[in-house]
């Protein structure tokens, strides 16, 4: 029941604004250049999102929480199902998705 209404959820899902777009490529880019062959795990998803809106706002300010949010929200997660995808396949999806 829960993948149905996380699908649900994808769906309706706004498409990210300009700044969101700008910061998914940037996160998408790093990917693809630090450790491309490596695994992707869900730990390294919150890590870079975290630390994007850190750097860009501020660490511990609401502005940096509410990015964290955002890119959180546009970032697929990696824990349900389990997948083998390396970081520079993940990074390039994410650049995709802020093209679209």
């Amino acid at each position: 029941m829960r993948d149905g209404i996380r699908a649900t959820q994808a769906l309706h899902r706004p498409a990210p604004d300009v700044r969101t777009r700008r910061l998914l490529t940037e996160i998408g880019q790093t990917l693809c250049t630090v450790n491309p062959g490596q695994t992707m795990r869900e730990v390294t998803r919150l890590a870079y999102a975290g630390h994007t809106a850190g750097r860009r706002y501020g660490l511990g300010t609401l502005q940096a929480a509410a990015t964290t949010g955002l890119l959180l929200r546009h970032m697929p997660r990696l824990d349900s199902p389990p997948t083998d995808i390396t970081r520079a396949e993940y990074g390039l999806r994410l650049i995709a998705q802020a093209r679209s």
